[in-house]
């Protein structure tokens, strides 16, 4: 760990000098500021230890002064402890091992909100609805669901016992569940939406994210796939690779995909698609909301940038940082910012952070953001810009769900709850909605639950109440795909997506004979 710290100030200080003196003198200098530095630091750490009313551990001490330097950096550049890091790695080889369910944090536990699908805990009897009331004999009591996550997951074949309580059992059910592989596919759901259109939800880029996009795709043409809906909405990004995979498999012949520069701006490396690839011209949209970041808008900056689809949604996060992925120790991890993105127009789309991470985490969404920094130009001579994330090409508003709302489906998950409820007393069928006599129980089941409904609230909030019923009936009775279904009938940005399709198709028959007449060229214009 020592190494480790002297080994990056000696860079940053260096790095600062070597501008301003010979090699020598510079060397020299830099030694002494390092030294100095340490000495400094090693003072302060002794002098916490030492004097603070609640002393931090050793380890404590060194994790947040670690995190220190780092953020003094850019957001991005990040430490991670053995558990981060074993996290980062589950998610990028995209499985792990675990009990196989789709968990949440709940008043009275860690709720199960569906079993995989052929996962252990599926196989063994667990069912939606159960809370979880100990993992191993700890109670989850106040737990989260990332604790709970850790202590589920392990090694595989050694047991996990858990205590769950179920609606209508007084004794809580033990289960002992023998942990196995879990795949985390990227590709979250691939379906088709009418007869015509596929839908693709993608929820990260992970190391087999470009293969599982390739075979979702070759899936629903089978099924009459003609244009395609990609879902990049919440998507944080990942690897740099899967979202390179991808682009090779919407992009045309020799098209470039994104470039990177160091940090002096100087060094450029180039990623393009191969020479002689054909285009798959189906027509697409992809959506996009403030959680899309890093690699989902390395596809929807490409993607915008050479016509090849339409962008819908919100502005993106805006993240056009690089980070390298280091070792340390073999079990601890450095993300460390390398370089800046840009997309093929030659936007870099990374957000102001010279306003503190606080500003940077927190933006203010209240109303999506107007474009920022330089213009640019598409393929067909569009206007994009750069600076601030990337801005879709119809821009919707942020969906926003009344505080009664939140209420009930967050704090008390009354929804869910409910949903098990119905199916244990009348059973729930495929593709069934909440009717005038669902609701009717469910405000029943609320007043015996002791949660209040003004008729203000109810009359105000019938329709929402009506949907978010229905989905989790279908979520507790036939899995969450089930209930996204559900979701999908009236989600604004999908039905605007199918409204602007033909335009979509008409960018992809421009860019067409565009290429026919003549090789394509990106111009930038400030």
């Amino acid at each position: 760990m020592a190494r480790f710290i002297k080994r990056n100030w000696m860079w940053m200080v260096m790095a600062a000098t070597v501008v301003v003196a010979g090699p020598l003198l510079a060397r020299s200098s830099g030694e002494t500021a390092r030294q100095r530095s340490l000495d400094t630091l090693t003072e302060i750490m002794d002098l916490v230890q030492k004097d603070t009313t609640e002393p931090p551990t050793p380890r404590q001490l060194t994790h947040a002064t670690i995190q220190g330097m780092l953020h003094t950096l850019d957001p991005h550049s990040n430490y991670m402890d053995e558990s981060e890091f074993k996290l980062l790695r589950e998610e990028q080889k995209g499985s792990f091992f675990g009990i196989g369910a789709i968990i949440q944090q709940h008043d009275e536990g860690i709720a199960i909100i569906s079993p995989m699908k052929g996962g252990p805990a599926e196989r063994i009897g667990v069912r939606s609805g159960d809370v979880i009331k100990e993992i191993d004999g700890t109670s989850t009591e106040g737990m989260s669901s990332n604790t709970a996550l850790q202590k589920l997951r392990g090694e595989k074949g050694t047991l996990v016992e858990i205590a769950v309580q179920r609606g209508g059992i007084a004794e809580l059910l033990r289960f002992s569940i023998s942990r196995a592989e879990v795949p985390t596919n990227s590709v979250y759901y691939s379906f088709m939406l009418n007869p015509t259109t596929g839908f693709i939800l993608i929820k990260d880029f992970g190391e087999t994210t470009s293969d599982e996009f390739e075979k979702a795709v070759v899936t629903l043409k089978k099924q009459g796939m003609k244009q395609l809906i990609l879902d990049l909405r919440g998507d944080g990004g990942g690897v740099l690779d899967a979202a390179i995979g991808i682009c090779r498999q919407l992009l045309g012949s020799d098209q470039l995909i994104v470039s990177q520069k160091g940090r002096d701006g100087r060094e450029e490396n180039q990623t393009r698609t191969s020479k002689g690839s054909q285009l798959d011209p189906f027509p697409l949209v992809i959506l996009i909301n403030r959680g899309t970041a890093s690699a989902s808008e390395i596809v929807t900056g490409a993607v915008q940038d050479h016509d090849r689809g339409l962008v819908v949604g919100q502005t993106s996060w805006g993240k056009g940082l690089v980070q390298s992925v280091l070792t340390i120790n073999r079990s601890r991890g450095l993300t460390l910012t390398t370089a800046r993105y840009y997309t093929p127009s030659g936007r870099n789309i990374q957000r102001d952070y010279s306003h503190g991470l606080d500003d940077y985490y927190n933006p203010d969404d209240e109303k999506d953001p107007k474009p920022q920094g330089p213009a640019f130009k598409t393929d067909l001579g569009r206007t994009v810009f750069g600076g601030g994330g990337i801005n879709p090409d119809y821009v919707l508003p942020s969906l926003r769900f009344d505080e009664f709302m939140v209420d009930l489906r967050f704090r008390h998950q009354a929804f869910f709850r409910f949903a098990v409820h119905e199916k244990e007393q009348f059973g729930i069928k495929a593709g069934e909605h909440a009717d005038d006599a669902v609701l009717n129980r469910f405000r029943a089941w609320a007043l015996d639950q002791k949660l209040t409904i003004t008729d203000k609230d109810w009359e105000a909030n019938l329709g929402a109440m009506q949907e978010q019923l229905s989905i989790e009936m279908q979520n507790v009775a036939f899995g969450i795909e089930a209930g996204f279904k559900v979701l999908c009938e009236k989600d604004p940005a999908i039905l605007k997506a199918l409204e602007v399709m033909p335009e979509a198709e008409s960018l992809v028959q421009k860019k067409q004979l565009l290429r026919q007449d003549a090789p394509t060229t990106v111009a930038a214009t400030r």
